[in-house]
């Protein structure tokens, strides 16, 4: 029953949190405008030096909000902190740290979670729990640990009261995006927030997890270069989710794959293909894309390529039936040059515009063009052919605005942004439409007859 004390404590809370997210960003976003004017009467190598301090400090309040606030915002600058291809370095280095450096909470509220979702002591169900976190992030932490049977498991752990900040969360961006709209009219954000709203409660259920894990690990059954944990079931809760327990490399620490003798380009073609696989060839795919969900394995034997480790599986999306079919159509049209077609298969794709106009998508899709030309050698893009193409993008929406973009291919721009800023990071160019191509054209090299498919 919620009472009237426990009422105004969360509209305090809400009004809190509030008040943080519009202050932090709204003084970095009026920064950036006086930086934009002092930069007109200012020689570029100062205006390098005082935009890098900018950077730096701007990470920093960002840092502190997200870790202080947690819930939808650090999952957010989590992702935020993977785009070294489109960032400044100052703001990967600080919010990269998001990733799997956020301050653990009490273990005593954890064991209370466990204790509370199994119904018995922590002691029965473990022989061991280790109290001090292996990860800890926006909606969870994790803890290593040993089933009595002495396998070595992880659990991981759900905040207690995230259900509450996620929904303050949303309603305090839907204002916070209402009121932007009011100063950038042609920019409606709403869709985002509707977005995070569909996606936040499969995220908060665990069990739906355990279901994702095991349906992409079918997938990847036959491979020995990409590995999912298993899932402990008796174990497994809405809010507590026990795996098998995997002490890999993070895929972003070069240093350590390069003293483990790790191909980075093997690790970067792997990671590609299993995207395919997952998108093209079976229509489901893991959809949170940030570096502190992948590790690394060495290879098993000699002559056998790494491994890659996917983790949190909590947003997954199932693509539409005919998803593959426009998406073939858009590629051929891609690949023949020909924005008009392209334009179309944006529209097959579900893309809508305010006026109704396929022009404007054949616009979009001239820039997408361009850009898709440069990336013909290499994983990711320079920082400078991005801002190019989201300043083009930004004017086109402007004038004649999207008011549709389907959820799945926001969802698959995250992917994309994941292999763009880890191609980055591991120094790794491939040919990446000589990559997809085979699994857009229903010939992948590892899918069996038979299986799931979109």
């Amino acid at each position: 029953m919620v009472t009237a004390t426990s009422k105004l404590r969360s509209l305090g809370q809400r009004a809190y949190r509030a008040r943080r997210i519009t202050l932090t960003f709204g003084r970095i976003y009026f920064g950036i405008k006086a930086n934009q004017l002092i930069a007109r009467h200012t020689n570029d190598i100062e205006m390098q030096l005082r935009w890098a301090k900018f950077n730096q400090t701007s990470a920093e309040a960002i840092f502190k909000t997200a870790v202080e606030l947690r819930g939808l915002i650090l999952k957010g600058c989590q992702f935020i902190g993977s785009r070294s291809d489109v960032l400044p370095p100052e703001y990967c280095e600080v919010l990269s740290q998001l990733q799997d450096r956020v301050p653990p909470r009490p273990f005593s509220e954890i064991r209370a979670v466990v204790e509370r979702e199994l119904g018995e002591p922590l002691e029965q169900a473990f022989s061991d729990f280790s109290e001090a976190s292996a990860a800890a992030a926006s909606l969870a932490q994790v803890h290593s640990a040993h089933l009595p049977d002495g396998r070595r498991v992880a659990v991981k752990v759900q905040y207690p009261e995230i259900r509450e900040l996620v929904q303050s969360d949303l309603s305090n961006l839907g204002a916070l995006f209402r009121a932007t709209g009011l100063i950038e009219r042609n920019f409606d954000l709403m869709p985002l927030v509707e977005e995070l709203a569909e996606h936040m409660p499969r995220e908060l259920d665990f069990c739906n997890e355990g279901m994702n894990a095991e349906r992409v690990a079918k997938f990847f059954e036959n491979r020995k270069d990409v590995v999912v944990p298993s899932i402990e079931w008796e174990l497994t809760t809405t809010r507590v989710l026990v795996s098998e327990f995997i002490e890999g490399i993070k895929i972003t620490d070069t240093k350590r794959l390069d003293e483990a003798g790790i191909d980075r380009t093997a690790v970067m073609q792997s990671l590609v293909e299993a995207y395919c696989e997952q998108i093209l060839v079976y229509g489901f795919f893991h959809a949170d894309p940030h570096p502190g969900n992948l590790m690394v394995l060495p290879p098993t034997a000699q002559n056998q390529p790494p491994r890659i480790v996917f983790l949190d599986f909590g947003l997954a999306k199932q693509l539409p039936p005919a998803f593959r079919k426009s998406a073939v159509e858009f590629a051929a049209a891609l690949l023949q040059g020909n924005p008009k077609a392209m334009g179309s298969a944006l529209v097959d794709l579900g893309f809508e515009t305010r006026g109704g106009s396929h022009e404007a998508l054949e616009r979009v899709a001239q820039v997408l063009l361009d850009v898709a030309k440069r990336l013909r050698n290499q994983t990711y893009l320079e920082p400078g052919i991005l801002r190019e193409a989201g300043q083009s993008l930004s004017r086109l929406i402007r004038e004649n605005p999207v008011v549709h973009i389907p959820s799945h291919v926001v969802l698959l721009v995250r992917v994309f942004g994941l292999l763009s800023g880890l191609g980055n990071i591991l120094g790794v160019k491939l040919d990446m439409l000589q990559t997809i191509l085979p699994y857009a054209a229903g010939q992948s090299p590892h899918h069996s007859p038979g299986k799931e498919s979109s």
